[in-house]
């Protein structure tokens, strides 16, 4: 599941590249991203019974190459060198929201912008959807399953 779900997001990394040439069309492709990690942690938990809780932390391990460079952005008044390599992976690894920036509000937060806040929360956010689409499954499963 970590290698699908980390494979999937290296896919959408290299896919955001051409679909930003086609301009608003583009911004179709991060929804796409989501609907399919959904219907991953559905499908998943629906044939194979992976759980919930496996579902998510699978997300999360896929999702070390953000996570990672997202921490240390985060504290970052806890380390004593700077943090541009962390900056530009985490921006790399976060590619496929690229076409959403434009549609965000041109807001600063304490002198970092939004997109920059996006793309460091985003690796601790994507896991939640497949674990989301697991859990919905999970519960149907038990909703429909015969009391003995």
């Amino acid at each position: 599941m970590v290698r699908n779900l980390f494979l999937l997001h290296l896919l959408l990394i290299i896919l955001t590249l051409p679909v930003l040439y086609l301009g608003r069309f583009s911004s179709c492709l991060p929804f796409l991203y989501v609907l399919v990690l959904f219907l991953m942690g559905l499908l998943r938990n629906r044939t194979m019974g992976i759980p919930p809780l496996t579902v998510l932390a699978a997300g999360y391990l896929s999702q070390l190459p953000g996570i990672i460079p997202g921490f240390f952005i985060l504290t970052e008044d806890l380390w004593p060198f700077g943090l541009e390599v962390f900056e530009f992976i985490a921006q790399i690894w976060q590619t496929p929201l690229y076409p959403l920036y434009p549609l965000l509000p041109h807001a600063i937060y304490h002198d970092i912008p939004l997109y920059f806040l996006v793309t460091v929360t985003a690796s601790f956010i994507i896991p939640l959807i497949p674990a989301a689409g697991a859990w919905l499954s999970y519960l149907v499963k038990k909703m429909y399953q015969p009391d003995p």
